[in-house]
């Protein structure tokens, strides 16, 4: 698989499934709206909620990856300090 680019979302500015569907427009030159719908192989919600920093303490981000199959693209979500949207084709 080769790697076809990435973004990074920089705080709470932008949601993680824009960043996920931008990403891949962006891969495939096409506008966000032309694309099927992402939650037709994810939960957005659960998304936003994983990639939420904790209840308990709301200074400390969550870290870990989710990995999921969609337009063709292999969409990998890492997030810690920063997320990041990594596609491979």
């Amino acid at each position: 698989m080769s790697s076809t680019g990435s973004s990074k979302r920089d705080g709470n500015r932008d949601s993680v499934t824009d960043a996920i569907v931008t990403a891949v427009a962006d891969a495939e030159g096409v506008d966000v709206l032309e694309l099927p719908p992402l939650w037709d192989v994810v939960n957005p919600d659960a998304l936003e909620t994983a990639f939420s920093p904790s209840k308990r303490d709301r200074s400390v981000n969550r870290a870990g990856q989710i990995a999921f199959i969609y337009c063709g693209y292999r969409v990998l979500v890492e997030y810690g300090d920063s997320v990041t949207v990594s596609l491979e084709s």
